[in-house]
């Protein structure tokens, strides 16, 4: 369980605020479920803090508090970017997810708001696997993976990046096993097939910059279409 799958260099990019939304969610459900996570998220923020402390202020504009009061009033009321995250009322979702909603609360509170918001609706993904998309923004997608045992994803690499970071059971790829509070990292050099181990059912955190190369007949059919 040591810390040694989080780069220092995102945690210092999520102090900045620099990050896409995608792996900022992923960074603070990792402290969220990992001490050693966020201990190293509050070394990073106050790293960021001291150094832009040091920096030269530029001059504020003349109307740079209208404007941060303008922004607070539109995220209170709902407005903008801050209205497509409300939560539906606790009545809504139990009505159309039924004993989906126990699984959702159970999940830590960054993950369980995002997937709230999104309605709480799970999706086919794959046999045994569903899913819930959390967020998008340029090419960083996140999603809940709620997967059965013994099911999974077939043998695939990577476009880009993929990190999958275990919310609730287990899961192997071939390469190495990950419980709860494990943060599995693959690109393009990865080639592996994650399964469900017996037993619980796993959820996880997915977030990816870069579409998935499936390998053998699968991965024909998908360069077939395109893929």
């Amino acid at each position: 369980m040591a810390l040694v799958s989080m780069d220092e260099e995102l945690l210092i990019a999520h102090a900045a605020g620099v990050l896409s939304a995608p792996m900022r969610l992923l960074i603070e459900t990792y402290a969220a479920i990992r001490d050693d996570v966020a201990v190293a998220l509050d070394v990073a923020e106050i790293a960021a803090v001291a150094f832009f402390e040091s920096e030269p202020a530029d001059a504020m504009a003349d109307d740079a508090v209208d404007v941060a009061l303008a922004l607070v009033e539109a995220v209170e009321s709902g407005a903008g970017e801050a209205a497509g995250l409300k939560s539906p009322t606790p009545a809504h979702v139990a009505q159309r997810a039924g004993t989906a909603l126990d699984e959702l609360l159970d999940l830590p509170h960054p993950v369980r708001e995002r997937a709230l918001a999104a309605g709480g609706q799970w999706r086919f993904a794959a046999p045994g696997v569903r899913r819930i998309e959390l967020s998008v923004e340029g090419g960083a997608k996140a999603e809940l993976l709620r997967i059965e045992p013994g099911h999974g994803s077939p043998t695939h690499t990577h476009e880009g990046n993929e990190f999958t970071l275990v919310l609730a059971g287990a899961f192997a790829d071939g390469i190495n096993r990950y419980g709860r509070g494990d943060l599995c990292t693959a690109g393009a050099e990865t080639t592996h097939r994650p399964i469900a181990e017996p037993g619980e059912t796993c959820f996880a955190l997915a977030v990816t910059d870069g579409s998935l190369k499936f390998t053998g007949a699968l991965g024909a059919v998908q360069r077939l279409f395109g893929g």
